[in-house]
C-alpha cells in the first residue's frame, strides 16, 4: 500500500512590521520570507503565524500599492 502524505497547511502565512492583523503569504527572497505582495519595509520582521492569509493582494497574486 502506498500512500501520500501532504503538509496540513501548504502556505507559510505571517505578519510583516507592526501591522500584525494583516496576514501575507510567506514567500523566501534572497534567503529570507517576505510577504508575496511585496508590502512593508524590506528591514521589517517578519514574523510566521499559523494563520490565514488575508491579504487581498497576495490573494489575487497582485503587488500591493507604494505608500
Amino acid at each position: 500500500m502506498t500512500t501520500t502524505s501532504e503538509p496540513a497547511y501548504g502556505v507559510m502565512a505571517g505578519t510583516a512590521g507592526d501591522d500584525v492583523m494583516t496576514v501575507h503569504e510567506l514567500i523566501w527572497v534572497a534567503g529570507q520570507q517576505r510577504p508575496k505582495c511585496g508590502d512593508g519595509d524590506p528591514a521589517a520582521r517578519v514574523e510566521e503565524w499559523f494563520r490565514r492569509v488575508n491579504c487581498p493582494y497576495c490573494l489575487d497574486d497582485e503587488q500591493a500599492p507604494a505608500v
